[in-house]
C-alpha cells in the first residue's frame, strides 16, 4: 500500500464534492504522476483550507498498484500499519479467568471493556445512569419541564457526556489506537467519513444508535452490564454498590469529570491526587449562515456548516480559546446537580440548526484557585454554577448580548434566539464569575474583535456558565498506569489524563492493554 499527501483541489461552488468525486479526482492525479494504473484507492484524510479567499480541499490517499517497489516518486510514501494497531486488532486471549469491574460507561469504560472482553477477561460494567434510550427521556424532562434527575442526565448515563456533544472525534493526541477506535464506531453504524475527515464527528443523533449496537456487541461477548448501579465503596477485592457486592481482580474507574463523589471516595482511600489547571467561560452563539459566509469569504452551498478554532493571548498571561465548537447546533443544559447550572454544546449529524455555538474559555491555573484542599477546584466550579442558578426560574439559563457584556450598550435586541432549554433569562453575566475571570472574558472578546474582523458582534448571544470542560484533579499513576492501589486504575477524563471522546477511548485501551500484559 502506498500513500500520497497534500493533493489540493480548489473549491467550485457548482460542484458537489462527494467521496466518489474525490476518489475519482485522486485516481486521475496519481495515475498521471506515476504513469501506472491504480488497482485500489481510498481517502486517508480530507481537510478544508479556508484561510484565504480561494478555498481548497487538502487530500491524502492510500492506493495500491502492481510492482509497488518500482514506484520512484518523491511524493509517494510506503504505508505500513503500526505494530500496536495490528496487535490490538489481533488480540490473543488469556487463559486465566480474571474478573475486571469497570465503573462508568463513557468512551474510556466502553473501549476498555471491549478490549478486555476480546482478550478473554470476565468483565462487568456498572453505570450509575440509565440506558441511552431511557437517558434521553430524563434529558427531555429537564429541557421541557425543568425536572432534573441527578443520576441520569447529560453527564451521567450510557455513553458518557460526549453522547450529547455531537460525537466529536477530533483530538490533539497522536496514537495508533485512534484508527481502531474509528473503525469500531463504523462497525457499529457510523458513517465511514469519520475514517478520513480531518475533524470527524458522528452527530449526537447517530451516536445514540451506535451506542446501542456497541452495547449489544459487549453483551454478545459476555460482558455483564448493570445500569442504575452506583459505586459506594470498595476494598481490595470487592466493590459495594446501591444494589450489590461484586468481586474483582482489577478495578477501572471511568467515571468522568463530574462524579465528585468518586474523588471524595478516592481521598478517603488515600489514593494520590493533585490539582490541575482547567478552564471556565461561556457559550457564544452565531447565526450559522452568517458565520459560514464569514469563514468561507462567500456563500458555498455545497460546503458543510463552517466551524472554527481560535485562541488569543491576553496581557494577564491568560488565554481565551474556543472549545467544543458545534456548527449548526444548540447549547444544551448539562447540569447534574440540584440548584446548579452547566452548559455544553451539541450538534446532530447534519449540523443543520440555525445557530452555531462554541465555548469561549479562560484558563484557570492551579495557583489561581488552590489553597490547601484538593477539592478547591470543585469548590470554584460549584460557586460559579450556583451563582448562575435562578430559584425563581429553575434551570433557566442566564444570557446576555456581547454588546451588553462589553458595556457598550444596554440593548439586548438581537436576531439570534438563544437555543438553551427549558429557557433563559437576561442578566449581567459578570456577577457569575470571579473578577479575574470576567475581566479576562471581556479582554478576550475585545482581542478577538480586533484580530478577526466580523467575528465578534454586539448582537451575538452569550450563555453561561461553561465549567465542566475537564477535571480539576489528576489521579497520579505508576508506570503500569495503576494508581496508588496496584489493581485500581482511573481512566479517561475523570482521571485527568484525557479530554474528549477519542483521547478518553485511547486511555481506556491503554489501561486494558496494561492489564492484559499483567496476566500474559
Amino acid at each position: 500500500m502506498l500513500e500520497i499527501r497534500n493533493i489540493k483541489i480548489k473549491i467550485d461552488k457548482n460542484i458537489n464534492y462527494t467521496k466518489e468525486y474525490l476518489l475519482d479526482y485522486g485516481k486521475r492525479i496519481i495515475e498521471k504522476k506515476i504513469r501506472k494504473k491504480i488497482e485500489q484507492i481510498s481517502l486517508k484524510q480530507k481537510s478544508l483550507d479556508a484561510r484565504k479567499k480561494e478555498i481548497y480541499y487538502v487530500l491524502s490517499y492510500l492506493f495500491s498498484v502492481k510492482d509497488e517497489d518500482k514506484i520512484k516518486n518523491k511524493d509517494i510514501y510506503k504505508y505500513l500499519e503500526k505494530d500496536e494497531y495490528l496487535k490490538l486488532k489481533n488480540l490473543k486471549r488469556i487463559n486465566e479467568n480474571k474478573k475486571v469491574v469497570i465503573v462508568g460507561m463513557g468512551p474510556a469504560g466502553l473501549f476498555s471493556a471491549l478490549v478486555l472482553s476480546n482478550a478473554g477477561f470476565d468483565v462487568t460494567i456498572i453505570e450509575r445512569g440509565k440506558k441511552v434510550e431511557d437517558r434521553i427521556k430524563d434529558i427531555n424532562n429537564l429541557e421541557d419541564k425543568a425536572i432534573l434527575n441527578t443520576e441520569s442526565n447529560v453527564q451521567f448515563g450510557e455513553g458518557g457526556a460526549g453522547t450529547f456533544s455531537d460525537g466529536k472525534l477530533a483530538t490533539l493526541i497522536s496514537s495508533p489506537y485512534i484508527k481502531y477506535i474509528l473503525e469500531t464506531f463504523v462497525s457499529f453504524g457510523s458513517n465511514d467519513d469519520i475514517l478520513y475527515e480531518a475533524n470527524p464527528h458522528i452527530g449526537s443523533d447517530n451516536l445514540r444508535r451506535i451506542l446501542i449496537n456497541f452495547r449489544l456487541s459487549l453483551l454478545d461477548n459476555n460482558v455483564h452490564i448493570n445500569y442504575e448501579t452506583k459505586l459506594l465503596d470498595f476494598d481490595d477485592h470487592y466493590i459495594y454498590t446501591n444494589n450489590e457486592k461484586i468481586a474483582y481482580d482489577e478495578l477501572i474507574l471511568a467515571t468522568g469529570h463530574s462524579a465528585s463523589d468518586i474523588y471524595q471516595l478516592l481521598e478517603k482511600k488515600h489514593i494520590k491526587m493533585k490539582p490541575k489547571n482547567f478552564a471556565v467561560g461561556f457559550r457564544i452563539e452565531h447565526n450559522q449562515k452568517e458565520l459560514s459566509k464569514l469563514l468561507y469569504h462567500d456563500d458555498y452551498p455545497s460546503l458543510p456548516a463552517a466551524n472554527y478554532k481560535i485562541v488569543t493571548h491576553l496581557d494577564d498571561n491568560r488565554t481565551m480559546y474556543s472549545f467544543c465548537m458545534c456548527p449548526g447546533g444548540v447549547v444544551i443544559n448539562s447540569t447534574s446537580d440540584e440548584n446548579r447550572l452547566v452548559t455544553n454544546g451539541m450538534s446532530n449529524n447534519k449540523r443543520d440548526n440555525v445557530n452555531a455555538n462554541s465555548a469561549l474559555l479562560i484558563n484557570v491555573n492551579v495557583e489561581n484557585y488552590y489553597h490547601d484542599n484538593i477539592f478547591d477546584g470543585l469548590k470554584l466550579q460549584k460557586e460559579i454554577e450556583e451563582k448562575a442558578f435562578n430559584k425563581d426560574l429553575p434551570y433557566y439559563y442566564p444570557v446576555q448580548t456581547v454588546g451588553s457584556f462589553l458595556q457598550r450598550n444596554n440593548n439586548e435586541i438581537t436576531d439570534i434566539i438563544p437555543s438553551i432549554k427549558p429557557g433563559y433569562y437576561l442578566t449581567d453575566l459578570k456577577h457569575i464569575y470571579p473578577k479575574y475571570i470576567s475581566d479576562s472574558l471581556r479582554d478576550g472578546l475585545l482581542n478577538l474583535e480586533q484580530k478577526w474582523p466580523g467575528f465578534i458582534k454586539d448582537s451575538l448571544i452569550l450563555t453561561a456558565p461553561e465549567t465542566r470542560t475537564s477535571s480539576t484533579i489528576t489521579i497520579e499513576r505508576n508506570t503500569d498506569l495503576s494508581s496508588t492501589k496496584p489493581n485500581l486504575y482511573v481512566a479517561g477524563e475523570g482521571g485527568g489524563h484525557a479530554g474528549g471522546i477519542t483521547s478518553s477511548a485511547v486511555d481506556g485501551i491503554k489501561i486494558a492493554l496494561k492489564i492484559i500484559e499483567k496476566y500474559r
